[in-house]
């Protein structure tokens, strides 16, 4: 039951705020929107809010099917426009204002990711303090003079963000992005440890040495120090600033669309798997999954989703809103629309390449459930 609701809030949710998207932008250049649309199929509820903006008299509905919805303007390709209004309709406006309602609905999306990563930076998380556990009589670690309970500050130049980040320095493996010295080979440098024992800083000759686990190849030995890093009983909860926050929300949607936007690029060339595209049963479980693990999952979940319908709907196929977007670059550099004939010829197409891709995702979760 939990898989259930987790699954229909997070729908409603994100196609509510991809159609408000819509909406918005479109009640800003004027455009009258006659309906906004939750779900499909039978109407369950209704209602005209009193307090629109001149010009607007949209119905909100709430559909029976709520794997979708819509947002229908005043269009003369769709039916009859009083010459009064006619200036108003979305067909008649200029291309970059068509464009902008096409493309706020996507953004709209990443946006909610990027408010929802930054509120969980806001809340906080627990983080694994760089301490020393357990070491090794005789290893790199005991020889160096670190003992039990000490906090690592620095590894050469580069002050240590928490357990993990030293891990990384060790294995010479850091993010690129950080200040770390490094050899012609890339790996870290041996460099002194500055550490804090009980509140006195020292410093330490600390020279990881190559090593793999037992029973594992030596091809697969990283370097290590022999001593437990990192206890999971010393932690600390971790917040982010304003600002911060939101340098990270930001941060964190612009990596998942580079790492999204390399997958994709990856499996049209065939260098990954188009195993890796989910359909809605994964989602249901991923949903039902996080709602278990606590509310932060969820939200994370949330987000993380809310990018993929963001970026998926800007993907150039007709029957998106980037194939949209297409059609209004055509027109900008031409000077000319794209013609009925075309469009239709294209949107078969665009509903063949969805519905393919969409069968295949489908594919993917059934062979995940039942293997």
């Amino acid at each position: 039951m939990l898989t259930l609701l987790a699954f229909l809030f997070a729908l409603t949710l994100l196609i509510a705020v991809h159609e408000y998207g819509h909406y918005r932008m479109a009640v800003a250049f004027g455009v009258p929107v006659l309906v906004f649309s939750i779900g499909f199929g039978h109407t369950l509820y209704r209602w005209r809010p009193q307090n629109q903006k001149p010009g607007q008299n949209t119905e909100f509905r709430i559909g029976a099917l709520p794997l979708g919805g819509f947002v229908q303007m005043l269009d003369s390709r769709e039916g009859d426009v009083p010459s009064s209004q006619l200036a108003l309709a979305f067909d008649r406006q200029s291309v970059k204002a068509r464009a902008c309602i096409v493309a706020a609905g996507p953004l709209a999306n990443l946006l909610l990711a990027v408010v929802l990563f930054s509120a969980l930076a806001w809340w906080g998380h627990p983080k694994i303090l760089p301490i020393i556990g357990r070491v090794e009589a005789g290893a790199p670690a005991d020889l160096a003079g670190l003992q039990a309970g000490d906090r690592v500050l620095k590894v050469g130049l580069q002050e240590v963000k928490d357990a993990q980040h030293l891990r990384a320095l060790i294995r010479g493996d850091a993010d690129p992005q950080d200040d770390v010295k490094e050899t012609e080979e890339g790996s870290i440098q041996d460099a002194i440890w500055e550490i804090d024992r009980q509140g006195q800083r020292l410093s330490l000759a600390v020279k990881p040495v190559l090593k793999a686990l037992p029973g594992q190849p030596e091809a697969s030995a990283v370097k290590r120090i022999g001593a437990v890093v990192g206890v999971p009983s010393d932690t600390e909860w971790v917040k982010a600033g304003f600002w911060e926050g939101w340098v990270q929300g930001f941060g964190k949607v612009a990596q998942i669309t580079q790492m999204t936007g390399q997958m994709i690029g990856q499996m049209l060339i065939g260098e990954a798997s188009s195993k890796h595209l989910s359909g809605p049963l994964t989602i249901a479980e991923q949903a039902g999954q996080s709602a278990q693990r606590g509310w932060p999952s969820y939200v994370s979940f949330l987000a993380l989703i809310s990018v993929s319908l963001g970026l998926l709907n800007l993907l150039p196929l007709p029957m998106l809103d980037g194939g949209h977007l297409m059609y209004y670059l055509w027109e900008s550099l031409t000077g000319k629309p794209v013609s009925v004939a075309w469009q239709r010829g294209l949107q078969k197409v665009g509903l063949a390449l969805l519905i393919g891709v969409m069968s295949l995702a489908f594919f993917n979760d059934l062979t995940r459930l039942f293997t």
